[in-house]
């Protein structure tokens, strides 16, 4: 086995191996930014939700107030 051959038998599935792991983590830096992006989304809708329900929430506070003050009117 001449040298060229025994550098290409031993370096080829290294260089192979080493691209391998470059791919990789290019997909899991892709898959990171995207899970990023999905948190971000998540918790702007959190913040919606949570905003409209302090809403729902004051408005039923209101309403029982109200019935209350009903209430104490017609003596009931």
């Amino acid at each position: 086995m001449s040298s060229a051959q025994f550098f290409t038998a031993l370096c080829l599935p290294l260089v192979v191996f080493i691209i391998g792991l470059y791919h990789q983590n290019t997909g899991i830096r892709d898959l990171r930014s995207e899970l990023i992006q999905f948190r971000s989304e998540v918790n702007t809708r959190f913040l919606s939700i949570d905003a409209k329900f302090d809403t729902l929430t004051g408005r039923v506070i209101d309403i029982d107030n109200r019935l209350v003050r009903v209430e104490e009117r017609l003596k009931l």
